[in-house]
């Protein structure tokens, strides 16, 4: 059991933790699509949405923030009833109200991606983690970008679930220095694309 991976035993946790989390993404499309995944994640377990992330999919238009800006109250009616989403009017409402943002911040500052990596001057991070227990899950970058969302319209992103954001894209790189798959010690880049 990898103890950077949370000692979780389930595989499809094991995967992502294996492929994606702390992998540089620089895709503004890819990165709308976590970050609202992760604001659905707010109050519960991780794998809880990661079991869900295909209807999601389904639900929100492949997270096409252009069509997702489009969505009326009727439609988040419908969603009330998908199957296999959280079934959370307030969510599934903030995912909209986060495709009006991204296409805003767009339209301000050019790039979503570039509005997030600025946060970290546009290098990944190594928090050079040595053990688990010494894992941090707030610090000062996330608590101001969670503000700076916020004002976009962004929301159920407070400051401990933009950090956890932060480590999934890659912006932070929480891995243990033993990890086998920690991106620090790759002989190329590792492109978390396929996830997305």
């Amino acid at each position: 059991m990898n103890p950077c991976a949370f000692n979780t035993k389930d595989p499809l946790y094991i995967k992502y933790h294996d492929e994606v989390w702390g992998r540089p993404c620089y895709d503004s499309l890819k990165l709308f699509k976590l970050i609202a995944l992760e604001s659905q994640h707010a109050g519960l377990s991780w794998l809880t949405i990661l079991k869900k992330k295909s209807a999601y999919e389904d639900a929100f238009y492949q997270f096409d923030p252009n069509r997702i800006a489009q969505m009326t109250q009727g439609d988040i009616s419908q969603l009330m009833s998908f199957p296999n989403i959280i079934h959370n009017r307030k969510k599934l409402e903030a995912i909209v109200n986060q495709a009006k943002g991204y296409l805003e911040i767009e339209r301000q500052h050019g790039s979503f991606s570039d509005f997030l990596w600025k946060t970290v001057d546009f290098e990944p991070i190594n928090m050079h983690y040595q053990t688990p227990e010494v894992r941090i899950t707030v610090d000062e970058r996330a608590t101001q970008l969670s503000k700076a969302l916020k004002s976009y319209g962004f929301s159920f992103l407070g400051p401990v679930t933009v950090f956890s954001f932060l480590e999934a894209a890659g912006l932070y790189n929480s891995h243990l220095e033993s990890c086998p798959h920690n991106p620090a010690h790759a002989d190329k880049p590792l492109d978390p694309a396929a996830w997305f």
